[in-house]
């Protein structure tokens, strides 16, 4: 072989890693952003919630079907019970024997 077709299987090796480079890069990006993107959604939705909950939460005379009621914001979001906490969408909310809002946590 000759110099000249060593040094074009060189920068045609160099020009084929660095596309293989890139588009590595830009599929990683693209998935980095779905998921960003996808815990911004949780974030926001769990945000609406809580707002939409803060009035009825800080009256004391409000009972645990009403703050329920209040959390559930879009309509959609499953209710249900599970180590202590009940869950509606991403928040969990715990209630004291009285039926008062004692704590408030949101999905890890």
């Amino acid at each position: 072989m000759c110099k000249s077709s060593i040094g074009i299987l060189l920068l045609l090796s160099a020009l084929v890693l660095s596309n293989v480079f890139w588009i590595y890069n830009t599929i990683d990006f693209g998935i980095t952003h779905t998921y960003a993107m996808q815990s911004c959604e949780e974030s926001s939705k769990a945000l609406e919630q809580l707002i939409s909950l803060l009035p009825i939460a800080i009256q004391s005379q409000h009972t645990r079907e009403a703050i329920l009621s209040a959390s559930r914001v879009r309509g959609d979001e499953v209710v249900f019970e599970k180590h202590g906490l009940t869950w509606v969408g991403g928040l969990g909310l715990r209630f004291s024997d009285e039926g008062k809002l004692v704590e408030v946590i949101r999905e890890p």
